[in-house]
């Protein structure tokens, strides 16, 4: 049995086997089967202290038919559901967005997926980027001619964008943007470079420090190819060209580094060891 490398990361962080399956959206009986073929203990059982909000979002969520997740936490008196996180209140929908996309969303979060109240990160939209249907909205006092608008759109600027433009409410422009034919403007994808430049840092010694997100306050963590990982796999990933065997840890004697030239792998590390060991016997002999 080949053991997936996200699997095995979250098992030797001490996560269990249903959290591991409602993260990655797979089996907790792969999990297991998983955790058997790895050797691993049974996670320790017992409440832990949650390291984030991401963390909190996985503990009030349970997946269902269809790839969907639903709410099992606190609800607003309109059917909202929130968390509190460090004095802050954060929807369910945004933690959701976060996971995914790895940044907040412009307007608000959606499931377009059409299973009611369905906060699996997959299926979450920017309504900014994805308008919600059937609720196109009056709109607010026009401070721009259609024209006006009509022209932006075709330019290819966002409804967002010519909001802030314009100074019209952006529903109005979702609205013409309907009404006119004209395609929702691509979303800006931002590189992995993008990413890795507004989550790092230089640090002595030429070393690079981690200043994004951490999962569970710990892990640096970020999200590559659609998918949540942590930042020293991702680095390496795009480094080296393939996927690491075992851990990935800085090779530099800098523990919190996350350069990518600096970081190693198994497979690494024992050729660095292979080569050492020569080096010796060749200088004993």
């Amino acid at each position: 049995m080949t053991v997936r490398a996200d699997v095995a990361e979250l098992l030797r962080a001490g996560y269990g086997d249903r959290t591991i399956g409602r993260r990655l959206n797979v089996t907790a009986a792969s999990v297991t089967a998983a955790r058997q073929e790895l050797g691993l203990p049974p996670a320790r059982g017992g409440n832990k202290p949650a390291g984030s909000v991401e963390d909190l979002f996985w503990r009030r969520t349970k997946p269902v038919d269809g790839g969907h997740l639903e709410w099992t936490g606190h609800r607003t008196n309109k059917g909202v559901g929130t968390t509190k996180w460090q004095g802050t209140i954060y929807t369910a929908g945004r933690i959701a967005y976060r996971i995914r996309y790895g940044e907040d969303p412009a307007g608000h979060t959606h499931a377009p997926c059409g299973h009611d109240g369905c906060v699996a990160p997959a299926h979450i939209a920017d309504s900014k980027v994805v308008p919600r249907q059937g609720r196109p909205g009056t709109g607010r006092r026009a401070n721009a001619d259609r024209d006006q608008i009509v022209a932006l759109l075709r330019d290819g600027l966002t409804d967002d964008a010519i909001r802030r433009q314009l100074r019209v409410d952006a529903k109005r422009v979702a609205v013409i943007r309907r009404e006119e034919g004209i395609g929702r403007a691509p979303r800006p994808v931002r590189t992995f470079a993008e990413k890795w430049a507004a989550n790092t840092e230089p640090a002595a010694g030429g070393h690079v420090a981690w200043t994004g997100r951490r999962r569970d306050g710990n892990t640096p963590s970020l999200v590559y190819r659609d998918r949540e990982y942590s930042a020293r796999r991702a680095a390496f990933i795009e480094h080296y060209g393939r996927d690491p065997q075992g851990l990935v840890l800085p090779g530099c004697g800098w523990e919190p580094c996350v350069r990518p030239d600096h970081l190693e792998d198994r497979a690494i590390r024992q050729t660095l060891t292979t080569q050492l060991e020569a080096i010796f016997s060749g200088a004993a002999a």
